[in-house]
């Protein structure tokens, strides 16, 4: 194995030591989205994608909700 590769290897590890891992299957329509945004190079890895949309939904989520007039 490589230095560059032992070096990404440890870091992996170390990331996971820190944190929780999901166990998670998305839905078909939501695979292709994941594939659509790896693909526009939203990030370098699927993790790194899920991460992305998940933050960005969330926002988006509270702010619909923050004019959600609702009483």
């Amino acid at each position: 194995m490589t230095a560059r590769r032992e070096g990404n290897k440890a870091a992996v590890e170390r990331y996971r030591l820190k944190n929780t891992r999901i166990d998670y299957v998305p839905a078909p329509d939501v695979l292709a989205i994941i594939r659509h945004w790896r693909k526009a190079r939203l990030n370098n890895c699927a993790a790194g994608v899920i991460d992305k949309l998940v933050r960005e939904g969330h926002r988006a989520i509270q702010e619909a909700k923050r004019h959600d007039v609702r009483t």
